[in-house]
Parts: C-alpha cells; structure tokens; sequence
C-alpha cells in the first residue's frame, strides 16, 4: 500500500511537467500597448492620433532614473469614422494591438464643436477600453501633445496627460476629468460639462540650458446641457471657478491692499451652499461659500480680522470675474442652472429648458457672501 502511495506521488510530480499551461499566452514584448488616444475632425473625416511607448521605458531601473529619453511612437489615420481610421492601424501593425492600457483621450475643438455624439459613442462602448481614462480637449497639434515626455528621461506616462491628479493635489485650479465623470455631466440634463484643455509649455523650463518643452493645463473646454460647445475659458479666466469646487485640495490666495503685496493664503475644501432665491420675482440664487486655510507667507503686518476681510473680498471678486467671463460666453460655470433643476424642474424648464436668450444675468449671482477662516499661520505668529 505504501509503495502504492509513493507511486502516485512520483506520477502526480512528473505529470507536472506534461502542463502545456496557456496555449494562447503572449509575453508582453509581443504586444503594442496604446496608451492614449487624440482624436481630431477635418473635412468630414476622423483623424485618429495613437500613442504607443516603448515598454522599457515604462519599467523600473535599478539604477535610478532612465538614462535615455523615452521612446514616444505616435500614428496618424483617418475615416469616414473613429472605428475605420483606428482599423487602419491594422495595415501597418507589427504585432498584436492592446487597447485596454489606455488611460488618456483628447479632442480636438474642431472634434468636439463638429462630430457631435458619435464622437464619444466608440470609445464608450468599445469593451477593451476602459471608462476611467483621463479626458481632455486640445487647441495644440496632437502629435506635439503625444509625443511630449516630462521630466529626468521619465516615460510619458509620469505626465500630465497621464497622471493629472498628482499636480491637482499641489495646486488646485482647473479639476482633471476622467472620461466616466465627463460623460455623466454631458448626459445630465441641466449639466454643463467641461473638459480641461492641454497646452504645449515651451518657455518655463529648459534641460541643461536648452528648452523642454511640457504639458500644461491652460483652461477648459465647456459644453452645455445639450451637447453644444459654447468656447474656451483660459486658466487666468477660471480663477473663480476653484471656489465653486468641493474637491479644491490646496489653491493659494495671493492677497495686496494698495498695489502691495500683503499676504499669501493657501485655502482648501470649500464648502459650498447655492439655493435658489423664489421671494425675489427673478432668476437668482443665493450661494455661501466657507473656507479654511493657513497662512504661508506675510508681507507686511497685518491683524487676523483684517487678513480674513481681505481674504473674503478677494475670493468674491475672483468669482465675479469669472461669472462674468461664463456670461459672455453663455456658459454656466458654476452650475446655477442645475441647482435650479434639482430644486424645482418646472422652474428651471421655464428658464433654461426652451431656446429663449440665456436667462442668466448679471445680477443672478445674488446674494453672494464667502466666509474664511484662519486655521494656523505656519511656524511663525502675525506680526501685529
């Protein structure tokens, strides 16, 4: 019996080595990772732009940082649709195409103002491409943006295009979007949805005293509730839009009385109440916004109170300012319209739900109050 048993055994062992595993497994190197899209329209036809990288590139090194840049490779194809131009990948394919490390799309203004729903439906239907990219609109020529690298030779998936979140963190201003947040605004009636826009940053940094050039992001694209592209608002023009955003991580606040500087204030968290005003016989809403933060630099001597008042005066000016830059483009930036829709939809089809002229004004914004309060003032007390 126990002979029996160790026979077993050696046969089970050496059956072990018969085991053919995965027939169909590939090894990494023998596959093409895409890792974004961007995607143009011209002439009634989609430009389609891939970006591969190259895989050891992507790998970490036992010595540190890569010591060669990157390998970027960028295609170009065209069709009558987004599937066709990517089919013709095909033609000049080396090795087998894998489309679900794609983390970052972008669209052209010429996409996003012509093609219209078709231009989100492959890449949100298509199974092997994930919902949770990273999405973006461009005015910059798609080659440049795809074949940007950061900084230290690292692969381009260490930048903004692939990782906005980490310099949202420092310093919060325009939201990054990922594709299945977008695509609820875009489909949420009385939504306007957005669409941070990248930029080519020559000037800021250079490599050993000759210029790099980097991703940015330098303003948004805004669609309204029914699709409609309604324009481009700057970085400098959506100052105002930060307070409106619960998620603000970490935005300074640089403050001067007199043309001098005073202080800087970096703020975080806003909490934000925005109620529809019924009692005063027009479209208006009531909005409250409170603030915490420290101080982490201080020009001149100043008291707490003075500080705070200088602080809330300046927040609300930023608001205004951007309100007004949302006016002249009908677009509503912070989404008055669809606190209307939750509160009453009736009342918000009579405003918002016919094509009558936009019904915001200047004065909807109204009443507007911000409240700031001083946490800590770093290492050192307010000079008094």
């Amino acid at each position: 019996m126990k002979k029996r048993r160790m026979f077993v055994a050696a046969f089970a062992f050496v059956s072990l080595f018969s085991l053919t595993g995965c027939w169909d497994a590939k090894e990494i190197q023998h596959i093409n990772y895409i890792t974004a899209l961007g995607i143009d329209y011209e002439k009634n036809r989609f430009i389609v732009y891939a970006q591969m990288l190259d895989f050891t590139s992507v790998a970490k090194q036992e010595g540190g940082k890569p010591s060669e840049p990157a390998h970027v490779w960028v295609s170009k194809t065209s069709g009558i649709s987004i599937n066709e131009a990517i089919d013709k990948l095909y033609q000049s394919a080396q090795q087998l195409f894998y489309y679900s490390h794609i983390n970052a799309i972008i669209y052209s203004e010429n996409a996003l103002r012509n093609a219209g729903d078709v231009l989100f439906d492959l890449t949100n239907r298509y199974r092997e491409i994930r919902y949770t990219k990273w999405a973006f609109g461009s005015r910059a020529p798609m080659e440049q943006l795809l074949s940007t690298t950061p900084f230290f030779n690292e692969s381009p998936l260490s930048s903004v295009l692939h990782e906005p979140k980490e310099t949202y963190r420092q310093n919060s201003y325009i939201m990054p979007l990922q594709f299945q947040r977008f695509i609820s605004y875009y489909n949420e009636k009385g939504k306007t949805s957005y669409l941070p826009t990248l930029a080519l940053n020559h000037s800021t940094w250079k490599d050993n005293l000759k210029k790099h050039t980097l991703l940015e992001v330098n303003g948004s694209f805004f669609l309204d509730h029914q699709g409609r592209l309604k324009g481009f608002l700057s970085h400098a023009d959506l100052i105002g839009l930060r307070w409106f955003n619960p998620d603000t991580t970490r935005t300074p606040l640089f403050l001067t009385k007199n043309g001098k500087f005073v202080a800087t204030i970096v703020l975080r968290k806003p909490n934000v109440s925005i109620e529809p005003a019924k009692d005063v016989g027009k479209l208006a809403f009531r909005v409250h916004i409170r603030l915490t933060g420290s101080v982490n630099e201080l020009g001149q001597t100043i008291a707490e109170a003075e500080l705070r008042e200088l602080a809330q005066k300046q927040v609300i000016k930023e608001i205004k300012e951007t309100y007004a830059k949302g006016l002249k483009h009908q677009i509503d930036l912070y989404q008055l319209g669809y606190s209307l829709y939750l509160h009453d939809p009736a009342t918000w089809k009579t405003y918002f739900g016919s094509k009558q002229a936009f019904p915001l004004q200047p004065d909807s914004l109204e009443p507007l109050t911000v409240t700031v309060m001083i946490e800590n003032t770093g290492k050192y007390h307010l000079r008094k």
